[in-house]
């Protein structure tokens, strides 16, 4: 019943606003002022002829499929999702090689860091955004981050002032997604956008598991059951009002950002451990403010301000007196209770950002750049199953401020460079809570607190020896500072380390790209980029010494030697077809290691071994018939395939154990295919996908099965 009064509230909203803004959709659009284009190039081609090593996708294309943002980019080359299960489950998103929060997620240029588990990628439609931008290793200093390993922006739909666009899917696993993208923009420029998003799952899918009856002990090897306590859903609104195109401000919009989820939590690291009540939930509420002026008091000079605060509550919910088996059957026990750990951990990430981006053209051939980011974290939770456990209620606090500049020297439309320079200054504090070896029963608080700083600095220089031949080469030595959770813990799976330190990281990437027409109506295009990243005081997390949760430690150093291509064809506006391939030497650089609990020093085993449990090549390959005109003038029958390659890899150290009786994840092959209409040029639309059609067992980490076969549907109402 709740489902469908979500369901019917999402619909009733689409249709109210459709109502508001039919009579201002007759208006003439605009193009807004922020979107700027280069010798007349798209704003996708623009992004990808800049210096840096960046992949630009044209979000636009895509607003017909059932996909997410984080799928999208499971497609651009060098780059891979790696899910632990279905819709709304655990993911990590690597670039290159580097993966988590090494990589850093920005809206609009605001980053994303702390929006909590409501609003992160694979949760936000591709409806959402126009276009995504992904910067590789060298990160433009714009961006105000301290990635390590690169960077995704994701624009959100700002050049149409009046449009709406609805859609909503259903497909396998009782799986609902709705989306509702709305602008109204009057003749005096007040302005409102809406952009809003549900998804629900029951993630009921199929897998194969060794399963035993919990109360027989009976043992059924291999036997393919459903998951059942794996239902998702999340809710996400963005409202946003103010002015655009005014002479004090081409855009000022003050808004809020509201959201929830609720996640049930079927097994742990590997599918042996089943749970069946264990769950989370959370929101969002965030207060946003944006504005950009052009030319501001003199010709040249921009200025971009945006800022947040994320007021927004966590709960880890396991408190029952109960184990499950995978057929569904439970046994009641006496104890404190909890299927993992005994707790209902009710926890505030409030997280405040403000950034400030100012740039100056000085004529048509210098370019001047300085941003500035601060950032603040402050934790606060306890536990309502043990109220007075200071582990839970000492307050956790981080400030982070990142400086950058940037100049750049553009002679022509041949060659420009780019150098760069970026500090960052960390400092976190908190309360220590510490037992004494004479008596564990004495606690000791300590106040500490602690502060880091970094300099980075980099270069990036691109030329045309052709108009169809670009040579780009950047590098930059960047820093990445600890993370909260590197830092604190979060009390449910990962333990504090004060001590953790920064990593740093030296990055060259070394390509081209080259576009070809065969002959009439033929294009060729291709691309390869050799990447060589080496990293020191590498971030990794390895069991704590009580083997219960894992913890951050400074590995040493690593390197990364790799190249990335990407090879399309295309025959006028009726066929389409590209494949991508990437491979990645991630090797252990540390020759020795040095024991965390005793100091000892000894030889590391691992030393130039290839790095553990990482895809190093994998790849993609897509095709596309277009056909016009099939029963009216207005219409269009897209017919599309997707294939995904990932080679097996081993979740240990390639040269520990027996070939024959190692752990890993074993090959992938997954296909895709699709069929779209489009009506009157792309007002009515539907669509029709079909997920892994040959239903093969897909696995992203070991152990954690994927769902099987899976279809969908998906409708979508456009006008502008």
């Amino acid at each position: 019943m709740k489902k469908s009064m979500t369901y019917n509230a999402i619909g009733l909203c689409g249709i109210l606003i459709w109502l508001c803004v039919q009579p201002v959709l007759a208006q003439k659009d605009t193009v807004s002022l922020n979107e700027v284009s280069v010798f007349g190039y798209s704003p996708v081609k623009t992004a990808n002829r800049q210096a840096f090593n960046v992949k630009a996708i044209d979000a636009a294309k895509l607003h017909n499929s059932a996909s997410d943002i984080a799928h999208v980019l499971d497609r651009v080359p060098g780059a891979r999702l790696r899910e632990s299960g279905g819709l709304g489950s655990d993911f990590s998103f690597s670039l290159n090689g580097f993966s988590g929060k090494r990589v850093r997620f920005f809206l609009d240029g605001i980053p994303m860091d702390h929006f909590g588990a409501a609003f992160q990628i694979n949760n936000i439609p591709v409806n959402l955004a126009r276009r995504v931008e992904v910067y590789k290793g060298v990160v433009p200093v714009w961006l105000g981050s301290d990635a390590l390993g690169g960077a995704v922006n994701i624009i959100t739909e700002t050049r149409m002032k009046n449009y709406l666009d609805v859609s909503y899917s259903y497909g396998s696993f009782n799986t609902h997604k709705t989306n509702i993208n709305a602008a109204i923009t009057s003749k005096n420029g007040f302005t409102v956008l809406l952009n809003a998003f549900q998804n629900y799952s029951d993630n009921n899918y199929k897998v194969t598991v060794d399963a035993a009856d919990i109360h027989t002990g009976k043992y059924y090897p291999g036997t393919r059951l459903r998951r059942f306590h794996d239902t998702y859903h999340n809710e996400t609104a963005i409202t946003q009002f103010g002015f655009t195109d005014k002479k004090w401000a081409d855009q000022f919009l003050l808004g809020i950002t509201l959201g929830k989820y609720y996640r049930e939590i079927q097994t742990g690291a590997r599918m042996v451990a089943v749970y069946g009540a264990w769950h989370s939930r959370g929101d969002i509420v965030m207060p946003t403010l944006k504005y950009r002026k052009k030319d501001l008091f003199t010709k040249g000079l921009d200025v971009m301000v945006n800022a947040n605060y994320n007021f927004g509550r966590e709960q880890n919910i396991d408190t029952v007196n109960a184990r499950y088996g995978w057929l569904g059957d439970s046994i009641t026990y006496r104890g404190h209770g909890g299927e993992r750990w005994y707790q209902h951990y009710v926890y505030r990430n409030n997280a405040a950002n403000a950034s400030a981006t100012l740039t100056y053209a000085a004529g048509e051939k210098h370019y001047f750049a300085l941003n500035n980011v601060f950032s603040r974290f402050d934790r606060k939770g306890y536990n309502k199953v043990s109220p007075y456990d200071r582990a839970y209620t000492v307050p956790q606090k981080s400030s982070k401020n990142i400086l950058g500049f940037s100049y750049q020297y553009k002679p022509s439309g041949i060659w420009n460079v780019s150098v760069f320079g970026k500090y960052l200054y960390q400092h976190a504090g908190t309360t220590l809570i510490e037992t004494t070896i004479e008596n564990p029963r004495d606690t000791l608080y300590t106040d500490v607190a602690a502060r880091r700083n970094k300099l980075g600095y980099g270069i990036a220089a691109s030329y045309f020896i052709h108009p169809r031949l670009q040579v780009k080469a950047s590098y930059e030595k960047t820093n990445r500072l600890p993370e909260s959770e590197d830092i604190f813990g979060d009390l449910i799976n990962r333990e504090a380390n004060w001590d953790i330190k920064p990593e740093s990281s030296d990055n060259i990437n070394i390509g081209f790209h080259y576009t070809r027409p065969v002959s009439d109506g033929h294009l060729l295009y291709f691309s390869a980029t050799g990447i060589y990243y080496h990293t020191n005081d590498f971030i990794l997390y390895t069991f704590s010494p009580n083997q219960n949760r894992t913890m951050a430690r400074n590995m040493g150093s690593v390197s990364n030697t790799g190249i990335e291509s990407e090879l399309r064809y295309s025959y006028k506006q009726a066929f389409t077809l590209g494949a991508s391939v990437t491979y990645q030497s991630i090797r252990d650089r540390q020759k020795y290691l040095e024991d965390p609990l005793t100091g000892m020093v000894f030889e590391n085993d691992n030393y130039n071994e290839t790095l553990a449990n990482l895809p190093y090549f994998f790849g993609n390959a897509d095709a596309s018939l277009f056909f016009g005109d099939v029963f009216d003038t207005r219409d269009k029958l897209t017919v599309g395939y997707n294939l995904f390659y990932m080679h097996h890899f081993y979740l240990y150290s390639p040269n520990q154990g027996n070939t024959a009786s190692k752990f890993g994840v074993p090959e992938q092959l997954a296909h895709d295919a699709s069929i779209t209409y489009t009506l009157q040029d792309g007002r009515y639309n539907i669509s029709l996908e079909c997920k892994n059609f040959t239903d093969r067992k897909l696995y992203d980490n070991f152990s954690l099965q994927k769902p099987g076969r899976a279809f969908y549907v998906k409708l979508r109402y456009f006008i502008h």
